[in-house]
């Protein structure tokens, strides 16, 4: 989907992980509520909507089962998320509506003008190149449609800090590297792409409460599967990554935020 080649961040242990932190069908903060803001206001019923980055496939159902879009079309990279996003899809019935495709980093296989709603949730922080990657997702949205989504961004100040620096490096010695933009530089690159209507939210206070469940499934109700799956040295290591992201929050330097904007 991106320029240049791409290596998996995620073996199967760290998949059952995220899933068990962010919640079912979920590799992302905020599970089908997440959802529901992104399309708040929006009319999907019945349209043509492409999710980039679809991971285990929550998303694509919760597209379908709650907001009643028409179609839904899934690309990932990974082969190993989507053969549980297909799991999905077909325990929810939906195999008729909803469409998965493994895609190499370039240009997506789809025609221009083809998707009254474009979502990316929490994956355009892992897109290096971003602007390329924003023309790209323009090109494939039908003229009056929209791109929304929701994803990580830092504050102008957060490079250096203290909690993000200490957060960035717990996520690469995890193997999980991250391309993250501000939240100016996300609008200049929408509006450079030829979008408009731009707009961007800060979720601080809605992320705060999504990080107090997670607090109390890493470390109560989901402990012993953690542990399970990643070992003692894997557990603690989470749990470092959860607090660091949890700081770089509460002071500023880490934004979750929803955007979406016009074609």
């Amino acid at each position: 989907m991106s320029s240049g080649s791409h290596q998996s961040q995620y073996n199967d242990a760290v998949i059952a992980s995220v899933e068990m932190v962010c919640g079912d069908g979920f590799m992302s903060p905020g599970g089908e509520q997440c959802v529901a803001r992104i399309v708040e206001g929006l009319d999907i019923s019945g349209k043509k909507v492409l999710e980039v980055g679809c991971g285990l496939g929550g998303v694509l159902v919760a597209l379908v089962r709650n907001h009643h879009a028409g179609s839904v079309h899934g690309m990932d990279l990974e082969a190993s998320v989507l053969a549980r996003a297909k799991k999905r899809v077909l325990a929810a019935g939906l195999e008729n509506t909803i469409q998965l495709q493994q895609v190499v980093p370039g240009p997506f296989p789809v025609d221009d003008d083809s998707f009254d709603f474009v979502v990316c949730k929490e994956m355009l922080c892992h897109i290096e190149d971003k602007k390329p990657f924003y023309e790209e997702l323009v090109r494939t949205i039908k003229p009056g449609g929209w791109l929304i989504g929701s994803d990580w961004l830092i504050s102008n100040e957060a490079p250096g800090t203290p909690a993000y620096e200490s957060w960035r490096t717990h996520l690469k010695d995890a193997g999980m590297i991250f391309h993250f933009a501000s939240f100016d530089e996300t609008v200049a690159g929408f509006n450079s792409a030829g979008l408009k209507n731009v707009a961007l939210s800060d979720n601080f206070d809605w992320i705060t409460g999504i990080h107090d469940e997670q607090h109390e499934r890493v470390h109560g109700s989901a402990k012993q599967a953690l542990l399970d799956a990643l070992g003692g040295d894997g557990y603690d290591a989470l749990v470092v990554r959860t607090r660091n992201r949890i700081e770089a929050v509460e002071n500023g330097t880490l934004l979750h935020c929803n955007f979406r904007a016009q074609k």
